[in-house]
C-alpha cells in the first residue's frame, strides 16, 4: 500500500467505509466486516480493532485529534 498524503488537514466528523486515515503514530482503513460490523485495520501491522454496530459508534470510540484522512493507492508489482 501507498500512502500518498496531499495535506488534506480538514476535520474529520465521520468516517466511511474505504476511508484511509493517517494519525501521527500510524495509517489504518475503515472496513465492513463478514459480520456486518465495522472496523479499523492498521496498515503497518494488520492489527483490526473491536466491531462496531454502526460508522458513527466506530468514530465515535476510535476518533483521535488531529487525524486527517489521506488518499492511498495500492501497488501492485512483478517479481
Amino acid at each position: 500500500m501507498e500512502i500518498i498524503d496531499k495535506g488534506s488537514h480538514k476535520p474529520i466528523t465521520e468516517y466511511s467505509v474505504g476511508d484511509v486515515i493517517q494519525d501521527d503514530f500510524s495509517a489504518y482503513m475503515i472496513v465492513k466486516t463478514s459480520s456486518d460490523n465495522y472496523a479499523v485495520v492498521g496498515l503497518g501491522d494488520g492489527y483490526v480493532s473491536d466491531g462496531y454496530g454502526s460508522l458513527k459508534e466506530l468514530y465515535h470510540e476510535t476518533h483521535v485529534s488531529g487525524e486527517r484522512k489521506v488518499k492511498a493507492a495500492v501497488v501492485i508489482e512483478g517479481e
